[in-house]
């Protein structure tokens, strides 16, 4: 990149303090993982190292064996002391809701987006297809 043509530091940190409301930060660090395959294993990681909040957020967690490998990391985590939180999408997770029983015996918080309700028919429409993942307030997944 052009130095010369560079916008300055003094202009990206404004730039960023307007657009976010925050001041850049030094010190963090982007990956790129492109599927499941350099996903799951980063994830799964990340969970079981967590010492202090796990916040957990996915439109589908099959009850399969994946699924219910991410739901024994959480749990795990649960039983040890940490804050498990969990939102999944009440119409993703449709055939897969009992999936969920260990993980709120282990201590978690477990939530459904958006589950049906007769006094809103049409509310189950908007889903949650976010895929997200933040431990301890230092490492976070967006998918």
């Amino acid at each position: 990149m052009d130095t010369a043509t560079s916008p300055s530091p003094v202009l990206i940190d404004r730039a960023l303090l307007r657009a976010t409301g925050a001041s850049r930060s030094d010190g963090n660090a982007v990956r790129l993982l492109r599927d499941a395959c350099e996903n799951y294993p980063a994830w799964l990681a990340a969970i079981e190292g967590a010492q202090r909040t796990i916040f957990f957020e996915s439109y589908i967690v099959a009850d399969d064996a994946v699924g219910h490998r991410f739901v024994d990391a959480l749990a795990a985590r649960a039983r040890a002391g940490v804050a498990v939180l969990v939102v999944h999408d009440w119409l993703g997770c449709l055939g897969s809701h009992g999936i969920w029983d260990e993980l709120v015996r282990a201590g978690a918080e477990v939530r459904a987006f958006n589950p049906f309700s007769f006094a809103s028919p049409f509310g189950w429409v908007t889903r949650d297809h976010r895929k997200t993942i933040a431990i301890d307030g230092a490492i976070a997944f967006v998918s």
